[in-house]
């Protein structure tokens, strides 16, 4: 699409506000579930429903995107789905045991859609590999001050309440972006892009986005129940969140180094490399005893998710010859959180910890095997950007 010319530093900076706000729940799920579960006595098949019903409602507001994106009025919208955040927290600290799903469900909403329109503008900067990292830098630094300030200090002294209303305060700062939001400029190029796309099956595009589901579900299932990994080994809460809100800076150290690295050692080097890497990592926090091996296996797992999702994406990005993949990319996360998180809560209460763990391994193994095909099927794509 030839609207790059559309999007200034403004523009991008507001994008990665949205973006942090609406990324800001799932980036630190092991905090927000574990203070929920705690008020309300929750298990953790309760816990996965809570990831479910968040992650569905994202995900639905990401699947009819292509419809949505090039007709609303983004300024609107973003202000709606502030208003529906704000609501869905307000009602964490109202609602019975069992109707807390729904306001998680109301907060999955609002934040799929300030993400979405987040992709959106950033998909369409000028440089948009170093827009993306400015993003996810945003989204880690937003969900480390969740973490460490919120969940840490103010939940420390005030409670479940101080813990849900400093998380309002976050969200609502974060708005300061609508002001330079810019105006939905999708619909002035969506008769270019019909006549861009081609027919046919894209097999190397759906090998992809099937790896980086597969991915992001076995990286969803192990950063939710971090805080319980932890829990299990013997660690204390305060030691937890701080190992949470240095993993959640090791992720900006991820993001970073992969806009840093870009394309100089193809696709394949640090795409399955760092799968590699995330599945030693993983088997570190399982058999790993101590405070030394939880925080080194934590912190090396989100670096590696913002370094190998942001490969996968562009491998998408590279083999997407028509754009329809390429616009998935928010619901293809969604609905792999969604799914993995009901998933390994009741995968922990029926297998254990441990097996759970070795099924995200598992998986793993599969997403990388779906990679070195699609690189096969497509070998430009380890060359170019």
């Amino acid at each position: 699409m030839s609207i790059h010319h559309l999007i200034d530093n403004k523009a991008i900076l507001s994008a990665c506000l949205l973006s942090a706000a609406g990324a800001l729940v799932f980036n630190a799920f092991p905090q927000v579930l574990t203070a929920i579960a705690v008020e309300f006595e929750m298990g953790e098949a309760d816990v996965g429903s809570l990831i479910s019903a968040y992650m569905g409602a994202f995900a639905l507001i990401a699947l009819f995107a292509p419809l949505w994106m090039p007709r609303v009025n983004w300024k609107s919208s973003s202000i709606a789905a502030y208003c529906l955040v704000t609501i869905g927290i307000l009602l964490l600290n109202q609602f019975s045991k069992e109707q807390i799903v729904f306001a998680m469900a109301i907060m999955g909403l609002g934040s799929g859609i300030l993400f979405t329109i987040s992709v959106g503008i950033i998909s369409a900067a000028k440089d948009p590999d170093r827009g993306f990292g400015f993003k996810l830098t945003a989204e880690m630094v937003l969900g480390a001050i969740l973490i460490f300030v919120v969940a840490n200090i103010i939940a420390g002294e005030f409670g479940y309440a101080g813990f849900v209303y400093g998380a309002l305060c976050l969200y609502l700062l974060t708005g300061i972006g609508l002001l330079w939001l810019p105006e939905n400029f999708l619909g002035k190029v969506s008769e270019e892009v019909d006549a861009q796309k081609a027919g046919g099956v894209n097999l190397p595009a759906i090998l992809a986005s099937a790896g980086l589901f597969i991915f992001f579900g076995a990286y969803t299932g192990v950063w939710s129940f971090a805080a319980h990994i932890g829990a299990e080994h013997g660690i204390d809460e305060a030691s937890i969140n701080t190992t949470l809100t240095l993993a959640l800076i090791s992720g900006i150290g991820g993001a970073l180094l992969c806009a840093w690295i870009g394309q100089n050692f193809g696709q394949k080097l640090p795409l399955i490399g760092g799968m590699i890497t995330m599945i030693a990592a993983i088997l570190l926090l399982i058999y790993g005893q101590g405070m030394l091996s939880y925080a080194i296996a934590i912190c090396t797992i989100n670096a590696l998710l913002q370094f190998v999702a942001a490969y996968q994406m562009g491998l998408i990005t590279e083999v997407d010859n028509t754009g329809r993949f390429t616009v998935m990319i928010a619901f293809i996360l969604a609905s792999s959180a969604a799914i993995s998180g009901d998933l390994m809560g009741s995968l922990i209460e029926s297998q254990g910890m441990i097996n759970a763990m070795l099924i995200s391994v598992f998986a793993i193994v599969i997403a990388i095997v779906l990679s070195l095909v699609t690189l096969k099927l497509a070998p430009e794509a380890e060359h170019h950007s």
